[in-house]
């Protein structure tokens, strides 16, 4: 998305259909609305710009249009809200990197990380490709 360097394996998204469910009811002006929103928390930590925020959300937003798109302000995402909460974090085994310190923690972890992938982990395969590829792993 351009406005982050972290891996793809740090991303984690989860979606959850409230269509039906009390989690649909949303109030805009106290009058209730069924709209699309999005929720995304980020690690805490090194302060990113409010240009970077921004162009994350216009970048997300981007992907919905090209997916959701068309049919009126139902397939609208309405909402996006974006805070900064996760104090730490380990997936796969590993301490996960606060922003600003992404490129360092690749190259502690190549190693392991290869290891992972050549036994068939499809995190780390993939992981394993953005190492070889993205020119912020190669410093």
């Amino acid at each position: 998305m351009g406005a982050f360097h972290a891996p793809r394996y740090i991303v984690n998204c989860r979606f959850i259909d409230v269509s039906a469910g009390p989690l649909s009811d949303t109030f805009v002006g106290g009058k209730r609305r069924h709209i699309n929103r999005l929720f995304v928390t980020l690690r805490s930590g090194t302060g990113r710009t409010a240009d970077q925020l921004r162009v994350l959300i216009d970048s997300v937003n981007s992907v919905w249009d090209s997916i959701i798109g068309g049919g009126g302000w139902e397939k609208q995402l309405r909402s996006m809200y974006i805070k900064g909460s996760i104090d730490a974090a380990k997936e796969g085994g590993f301490h996960l990197p606060l922003p600003g310190y992404v490129e360092q923690w690749v190259k502690d972890n190549t190693a392991q990380c290869r290891t992972l992938a050549a036994e068939g982990d499809p995190d780390f395969v993939q992981l394993g490709g953005e190492i070889e590829t993205r020119p912020e792993f190669q410093k």
